[in-house]
């Protein structure tokens, strides 16, 4: 059997690979978001306050406070900075879509650019926190370590949980059963 998948379809899928490519919605959402677990920026909030955890627990001296500081203002002025590209390069491929006949092969090695050009950018926001790291003593170091080791651990539990939570369910990661056939009479 011969499948065709419809315009729409592809459309849908290149928008929503856009989305992803250009780094995710939360750049897109801006900083008016609340706190509450599941609310858009949520992940967000909750990295700021262990961060801010973190620069407590490291007790910088002048010159490593200095540098954190550089590194913190540099993440948010790029944080926003990244807002207001996704959303240009949305409408720029939204232009590219909506034009009668595109050339989705064009439109996905566009979508392939932005994505390498945002991956510099994040290196560039890297780079700045590990200079930070590197200025750091072996006791901070380690302090940093153990902090990241029990993000990464709680990010682990997060996804087994999020992967395991409705496969005893059913209909859920579960193939379903046909129905019977109606009795003909």
């Amino acid at each position: 059997m011969k499948t065709r998948f419809s315009p729409r379809l592809l459309i849908a899928a290149l928008t929503l690979s856009l989305g992803l490519a250009a780094g995710g919605t939360a750049l897109a959402r801006g900083k008016d978001f609340g706190p509450e677990q599941g609310k858009p920026g949520h992940h967000l909030v909750m990295h700021e306050r262990a961060m801010s955890r973190l620069y407590g627990e490291l007790k910088l001296d002048e010159k490593q406070d200095t540098l954190w500081k550089v590194a913190e203002k540099y993440s948010r002025d790029h944080r926003e900075t990244m807002r207001e590209r996704f959303q240009k390069e949305r409408a720029e491929i939204k232009g590219m879509l909506d034009q009668p006949g595109a050339d989705l092969r064009a439109v996905a090695k566009r979508m392939d650019d932005l994505k390498t050009e945002a991956a510099k950018e994040r290196d560039s926001v890297r780079e700045r926190w590990l200079t930070v790291y590197d200025s750091l003593n072996a006791e901070q170091k380690e302090k940093a370590r153990v902090f990241f080791k029990s993000g990464f651990e709680r990010m682990e539990r997060a996804g087994d949980h999020r992967r395991s939570h409705g496969k005893d369910r059913p209909g859920r990661n579960q193939p379903r059963e046909m129905p019977a056939p109606a009795p003909q009479g």
